[in-house]
Parts: C-alpha cells; structure tokens; sequence
C-alpha cells in the first residue's frame, strides 16, 4: 500500500506514461492499486495517485448498490459484478452526447464533493494486465467512474471538469489543499 497523493501534488497534473502488458511488475502495482483503494474505501484509483505516472487504473464498484451500472464486452451485455475489480492499462476512452451531471469525490480531495457533468455511456479500448486489447460499452456510475479514472490518467482532475461556478465556490477549500501540500510531502 502507498499513500494517496493529494491535490497540489505535481504528478497529479503529468499525463501518465503508456505501459506495455504483461509484465510481473504491473501485476505487483496492481495489487498495490488495490489494496490502497480499498484501504482508503474508494471505488477508483489510477496509478499517479499513487505517485506512480503509468497509465494503469482499478474500479470496483461492487460495494455500490444505489447507482447502476451496465457493461458490454464484445458488443453482449455481461454482468459488470464478475469483472471487478476491472483493471486497464493504456485506455482510449470514445464519449456519447448524452451527458448529466452528478457529484463527484476524489480520493486526492479528501472531503471534497461537487457536480460533475460527464457522457452517460461510454466506450473504452484498453489493455488488460495480460496484454489483451479489449473493447468494453460501460453505463450508469461504471461510465462515470471509468471516465474518472481514465481523466487521471492524462493529468485532469475532476475539478477540471466542475463548472466556473462550483470550481469558485470550492476555491477556499482548493486553496488549503494546495497549502497544506509541502506539509505533506
């Protein structure tokens, strides 16, 4: 397990670099990945969350019953529940139009929630952690998350995303975060 990093953290802000599946070395960081996430009780992490800048990232949405989800894989629907936690290296993420807006936390803004509006279904090609190159259609809060993690992974934050007028109400508590960085370095 490694510590969260927290916003004000450069890595944060680098977009990731491309790994190259498989490899005993990311197998390790996924197992790294998850146990952080699960430590920290999230539903999503990527790697520079972690410090590490690789394109790598987990979401297991198991312990979420409230908000559905759905999942295609090869174009048929599939129980999204046997697939977590869902790990993907290198992801290239293609948005629909349609779009609603919901809150959103962080992991790397302790107690920082606000409205983020993101595409409702989603497809993504990646990589799993055997080298497989894999097509996947994700709905619900799975699309949500997924694009979530995905934005980590090219150095956007979910702030980035807010709107002027939530990312102004939020900037107090932006503003301590970025302070109190250093101290925690």
């Amino acid at each position: 397990m490694l510590p969260v990093r927290l916003y004000g953290d450069p890595v944060l802000r680098q977009p990731a670099t491309p790994v190259l599946p498989p490899d005993p070395k990311l197998n390790e960081l996924s197992r790294v990945l998850e146990n952080t996430m699960r430590e920290a009780e999230g539903i999503g992490l990527a790697a520079p969350q972690i410090g590490i800048s690789l394109q790598i990232a987990v979401v297991d949405l198991r312990k979420i019953e409230k908000r559905p989800s759905t999942m295609e894989l090869g174009g048929k629907p599939v129980d999204w529940r046997v697939h977590m936690p869902l790990f993907f290296c290198n992801p290239v993420v293609t948005l629909t139009r349609r779009r609603d807006e919901e809150d959103e936390g962080c992991l790397s803004f302790p107690n920082l929630h606000g409205p983020v509006r993101r595409s409702l279904r989603i497809q993504m090609d990646y990589q799993d952690l055997k080298g497989n190159r894999l097509t996947l259609a994700a709905g619900g809060l799975l699309a949500r998350a997924l694009q979530h993690e995905v934005d980590h992974l090219m150095g956007i934050l979910f702030i980035d995303r807010m709107s002027p007028d939530t990312r102004r109400t939020l900037a107090p508590e932006l503003e301590t975060l970025q302070r109190l960085y250093p101290a925690r370095s």
